[in-house]
């Protein structure tokens, strides 16, 4: 009789540890800020008829040389220069990128621009030339991140649907108005672009790269949570997304990004990851 209330007591140990109940910690340092990376979004606002704007592209590609475990960059083609043309009528703005652009005023505010995390909404310092974009940057990787963000991705090609799984881990405790964003976007995407340093200035077959497609989710995301969450929390949300009828995109090129930002407050964006779909 004892062997087997040993064994029986042995058994619900194990089932319980299947079932970590947020906030228990798996050990002492599981919320040391020091074991996990600060990642940044540059959100890059463009347009194919912007001659100043390859320019722009190119400080953005060197930031992410230099700091390859650290930024992630996003193109969103919106507003006057990225209106299609007859000579060039592939389009590439999005409903989710011009709700973007008339939200924030990058883009009346004259391409090339873009903004770091969106930090300094909204007091009308969010919007950046590409010359303050480092500087910023390299001030954000100074702080210590209040959250851990995993993405993983899936694709069936029966139906066309991505799967994108994201765990967040909450290394401060959390506001109900964090809400999660999931943005698909394409790389090497071969168009025309106007570049106003070369002569004559017309590039017809550019390669635009990391260019917004649209959402998995709402532009602004879904809530996390409807109630503050304590530190060492972990949430695992799964998104799913049918690519539309019609659309050429390849899906080798694909990835998605994913972030959390501080809705209806000051919409800086406190953590963020990508994944390329894995077919």
């Amino acid at each position: 009789m004892k062997r087997i209330l040993i064994i029986f007591f042995v058994c619900l140990l194990f089932w319980k540890c299947d079932r970590i109940t947020p906030p228990y910690l798996e050990n002492p340092n599981a919320n040391d800020t020091n074991k996990y990376t600060q990642k940044i979004l540059l959100e890059e606002y463009t347009g194919f008829r912007c001659g100043n704007c390859p320019e722009a592209t190119e400080i953005a590609h060197n930031l992410k040389e230099r700091y390859p475990d650290n930024l992630i960059l996003l193109s969103v083609h919106s507003g006057g220069y990225a209106r299609p043309t007859t000579a060039h009528p592939y389009d590439f703005r999005t409903p989710i990128g011009d709700e973007l652009d008339n939200f924030f005023g990058c883009s009346k505010a004259g391409n090339p621009n873009g903004m770091v995390n969106r930090v300094g909404f909204p007091n009308k310092t969010h919007i950046l030339r590409e010359g303050q974009w480092e500087s910023v940057i390299q001030e954000l990787l100074k702080r210590k991140p209040k959250l851990n963000l995993k993405l993983s991705t899936s694709f069936n090609p029966a139906n066309r649907t991505i799967t994108a799984t994201v765990e967040i881990k909450f290394l401060e405790a959390s506001l109900p108005n964090y809400h999660l964003c999931l943005y698909l976007a394409e790389d090497s995407v071969v168009q025309y672009q106007r570049d106003d340093r070369k002569t004559p200035p017309d590039i017809e077959n550019y390669v635009h790269n990391n260019v917004l497609r649209d959402g998995l989710t709402p532009t602004w995301g879904i809530q996390i949570s409807d109630s503050s969450l304590p530190a060492g929390t972990t949430i695992v949300k799964q998104v799913n997304y049918t690519i539309p009828d019609g659309k050429d995109w390849r899906i080798p090129k694909l990835k998605v990004i994913a972030f959390v930002h501080d809705k209806d407050n000051i919409f800086e964006i406190l953590q963020v990851d990508e994944s390329y779909i894995s077919p």
